[in-house]
């Protein structure tokens, strides 16, 4: 088999143009992660509860799409769901903390 050259653009010998592999993507398991993020660092706020909810939406979202063929990336999809989860708890134990400081 001979091996053909490629020259400076990319093209082979024959004049047929190389491929470049699909790397992983997600874009709504990407934003998930960063509302999730988001919600993280700001869940004693209280504004980070919406915002993990809005994680937890959009981590859902993302992981239909990987099931449908749409995206190729489950775990970061789950990584935002997981985030906003933690953070829906952390936000919901900084409302009873502060319900019980308010009360004494």
């Amino acid at each position: 088999m001979p091996r053909l050259r490629v020259d400076s653009s990319g093209h082979l010998e024959d004049g047929t143009q190389m491929s470049q592999p699909d790397g992983p993507r997600n874009e709504v398991g990407v934003a998930s992660l960063l509302v999730g993020v988001v919600a993280l660092i700001t869940c004693w706020l209280l504004i980070g509860v919406p915002f993990g909810i809005a994680a937890v939406i959009t981590g859902d979202m993302a992981r239909r799409r990987v099931q449908r063929g749409e995206a190729n990336n489950p775990r970061i999809a789950m990584a935002g769901m997981v985030l906003g989860a933690v953070s829906i708890a952390l936000g919901l134990v900084a409302i009873g903390y502060y319900a019980w400081l308010d009360s004494r």
